[in-house]
């Protein structure tokens, strides 16, 4: 689902994009070449407003929620193969799991290896395996949040 919405967001925002800042282009020039009458510049203000910077916003923010959608998608389907190969990923299986470059797939690799502190794993047949913990991580001030959370608990039970 979220593969749609990236692909479905990238086209309809450069869509959007495009077309309100070619409407926008276009207003502005016909302002500033054109002699018109105060209204009219005016009456270009509000159009250019409406269908160029409206319709440009909408498109900038589609592509922004696409890229989001997009780096979920990847992360889900990270956790989704470590999962299923208990830590061991390789670069050609994920890879082949999100249909990335070798040399993109890596890239991601290499930044969640360095995150989350993977080792490396070289078999025999010269494959290279991204090796990552699967044990759960302690989160610092952990317990802090824990007394925070009881004694705000114990501070509404009061009243």
């Amino acid at each position: 689902m979220n593969r749609f919405l990236s692909v479905a967001g990238k086209l309809m925002g450069g869509l959007f994009l495009c077309g309100g800042g070619t409407v926008s282009i276009g207003l502005l020039l016909g302002m500033t070449l054109g002699n018109l009458p105060g209204w009219a510049i005016a009456t270009s203000w509000v159009l250019m407003v409406i269908f160029g910077l409206a319709p440009s916003a909408v498109g900038g923010l589609l592509l922004y929620g696409s890229a989001k959608a997009h780096r979920h998608a990847l992360r889900e389907r990270f956790f989704q193969l470590l999962q299923l190969n208990r830590g061991r990923v390789s670069l050609l299986d994920f890879a082949n799991a999100t249909r990335l470059e070798p040399a993109i797939a890596r890239r991601h690799l290499d930044e969640w290896a360095k995150v989350c502190s993977a080792s490396f794993e070289v078999t025999d047949g010269g494959d290279v395996y991204y090796v990552f913990s699967t044990d759960p991580i302690a989160l610092p001030g952990n317990s802090q949040g824990q007394e925070f959370r009881r004694a705000v608990r114990e501070l509404v039970r009061s009243w």
